[in-house]
């Protein structure tokens, strides 16, 4: 996961009507090859091609970067100076796994793969989500602060606004992880039971 601000802040003069445009959102998914016959051979190859994470130092089996930009206006008021309008962005980049199946390959091998191939993609989609959900709940915070004496005032309390938001986000994220890192194994061992169960009853 990372996470990156650069918020563009500009100082509207004249008193202009409120706009609220929504926070855009846009998303790309990119895959890479993953060779092999056994899980061994798939194992070593994820290890050996996904996508590497600088914060932990490591290639791993998926990963979704997330980018925080935009741009708060601001507009003066008889009070001071309030927020404008906010248009904020966020850039979401998903790596997957795609493997590039033999023509002989055990069923059970394939059963495996398939289990966690969703799982991955699970994962990272939640990381998604959770990056979405600070953005929105990061752009309600911006609209909603009261007014300032001066656009200054207004626009340092909006990159203090902007900070927590996106500490709490990484928090959040850093949660996600923990949880899932713990719950990996008995995760993953209940999903392989049900696609079996699933498999035997076609």
């Amino acid at each position: 996961m990372k996470s990156r601000l650069g918020l563009c802040v500009a100082v509207v003069a004249l008193c202009l009507p409120a706009v609220a445009d929504a926070a855009s959102i846009r998303e790309k998914t990119t895959y890479f090859a993953v060779r092999g016959s056994t899980l061994a051979e798939l194992d070593q190859d994820l290890n050996r091609r996904g996508p590497y994470v600088s914060d932990t130092g490591i290639r791993h089996p998926g990963a979704t970067q997330v980018k925080f930009d935009g741009k708060v206006t601001y507009k003066r008021t008889p009070d001071g100076c309030a927020v404008d309008a906010t248009n904020l962005s966020l850039d979401l980049e998903m790596t997957l796994p795609k493997w590039i199946q033999p023509k002989r390959v055990p069923a059970r091998t394939k059963l495996i793969w398939e289990t966690l191939e969703k799982d991955i993609h699970r994962h990272e989609n939640r990381h998604a989500a959770i990056a979405t959900n600070w953005l929105k709940r990061m752009e309600s915070a911006i609209r909603n602060l009261r007014t300032e004496p001066t656009c200054s005032a207004m626009e340092a309390m909006v990159n203090t606004v902007t900070q927590r938001y996106l500490a709490g986000h990484e928090r959040a994220q850093i949660e996600f992880d923990t949880i899932e890192g713990r719950e990996v194994n008995f995760r993953l061992r209940r999903a392989l039971a049900r696609a079996v169960d699933e498999q035997s009853s076609r």
